[in-house]
C-alpha cells in the first residue's frame, strides 16, 4: 500500500496587483483577466516642483516605477468598473499589444473606443444585473456608485466647467479631449469573476457597499477585491469581509493612502486582529506591488 499523502493543493487562480484598481488575474487555463488597466511612472515628470498643487498631490498618489506594459503577460479580458483617467491609462497600450476583449459599462464604451481609437467590435458593452457566460470565465455585473467625496466636500464640479472635459487625464497622457470624467461619475460597476472551477472573486468599489453586498448574499464569493477608503476604519474594513461572507479580502485604490503618508501594512494587521477577535475565519492581505500570489485551497496534514 502506498503511503497517506501529507497535504494536496488546488490552485484556483495566480493574480498580482499593478496600482489603483489594476489586477493581472491568470485562470487556471493561462488565459488573462486585467482589471482597470493603469500604471504611471513618476519617473516621466522632469520636474515635480513644477507641477500645479493639484497634480503634485496626484503624483504622490499616482506616481510608481519599476514597470511597465511588457511586463503584462497577457489581457484576454479587460473589465474596466468606470472609465476615469486612474482606471483607463493603459487601456490603448494593452489592446495594441494583446488584441483582448474589452469590458465596460455600456454608457462609457463609445467613448472609450473614441479615447484610445479602438474598434468598436472589441468593445463589450456591460449592463448591470446581467451574467455573461463566456468559454473562460462567468461575469456577473451589478450597480455601482462612485465614491461621492468631492462633492462631501463641497466641490460641485457641472457639466458647464470648462475644465470638465480633460480633469483628471491629462497628466496621466491619455488623449483630451474626452468625456471620461463625467462619465466616469455616471458609469460604474461592481462584478463578480466565476471561474470555470467555481472559485468566486468579487469586485467592488465606490460607494454603497451594503447595498452590493445583498447582491452577494447567495453568491458567497471566496475572495473579495475592495475599495479600502480612507475614511474607513479597520474595524468597518474588517466588518466588510464578514457582510460578505469570504475567506480573502484584498485591497483596492489603497494607493491613496500615500496622501495622508498612512501605513498600509499596519492597517492590515488591525483589520486581521478585528476579524481574529471575531473569530472570523478569513484574513485581509496588502499586496505587494508587481509580485504574483497564488490563490489556493489546500489541505495539510496536522503534526
Amino acid at each position: 500500500m502506498k503511503a497517506y499523502l501529507d497535504s494536496a493543493v488546488s490552485t484556483a487562480l495566480r493574480m498580482r496587483w499593478i496600482s489603483v484598481q489594476c489586477y493581472e488575474i491568470v485562470l487556471p487555463n493561462g488565459k488573462v483577466i486585467v482589471t482597470d488597466p493603469f500604471f504611471w511612472d513618476g519617473n516621466n515628470i522632469e520636474d515635480p516642483e513644477k507641477l500645479s498643487s493639484e497634480d503634485k498631490g496626484l503624483y504622490k498618489v499616482y506616481k510608481q516605477d519599476g514597470f511597465s506594459i511588457d511586463q503584462f503577460t497577457g489581457a484576454d479580458y479587460i473589465i474596466i468598473s468606470h472609465i476615469h483617467g486612474d482606471h483607463i491609462n493603459m487601456v490603448g497600450k494593452l489592446w495594441e499589444k494583446f488584441h483582448g476583449r474589452i469590458f465596460v459599462s455600456a454608457g462609457a464604451a463609445q467613448e472609450i473606443a473614441k479615447i484610445f481609437d479602438i474598434p468598436y467590435g472589441a468593445i463589450y458593452p456591460l449592463w448591470p444585473g446581467n451574467t455573461y457566460y463566456f468559454d473562460d470565465f462567468t461575469l456577473k455585473v451589478y450597480p455601482a456608485a462612485h465614491d461621492a467625496r468631492q462633492f462631501r466636500m463641497g466641490n460641485f464640479m457641472r457639466p458647464t466647467d470648462p475644465e470638465d472635459t480633460s480633469k483628471g487625464s491629462s497628466i496621466f497622457d491619455i488623449p483630451n479631449p474626452n468625456e471620461s470624467w463625467g462619465l466616469g461619475y455616471l458609469f460604474n460597476i461592481n462584478f463578480m469573476i466565476e471561474t470555470n472551477n467555481n472559485f468566486k472573486m468579487d469586485f467592488s468599489a465606490g460607494m454603497d457597499f451594503e447595498e452590493h453586498a445583498r447582491h452577494m448574499k447567495d453568491e458567497k464569493p471566496n475572495i473579495m477585491l475592495r475599495h479600502r477608503i480612507r475614511s474607513y476604519t479597520p474595524e468597518y474594513y474588517a466588518s466588510q469581509l464578514e457582510m460578505m461572507g469570504a475567506q480573502l479580502i484584498l485591497p483596492l485604490h489603497h494607493n491613496n493612502a500615500r496622501a495622508s503618508d498612512e501605513d498600509l501594512n499596519d492597517y492590515f494587521e488591525k483589520v486581521n486582529a478585528v476579524l481574529k477577535a471575531h473569530n472570523y475565519p478569513g484574513m485581509a492581505f496588502n499586496p505587494e506591488p508587481y509580485k504574483w500570489y497564488t490563490v489556493q485551497t489546500s489541505i495539510i496534514k496536522e503534526q
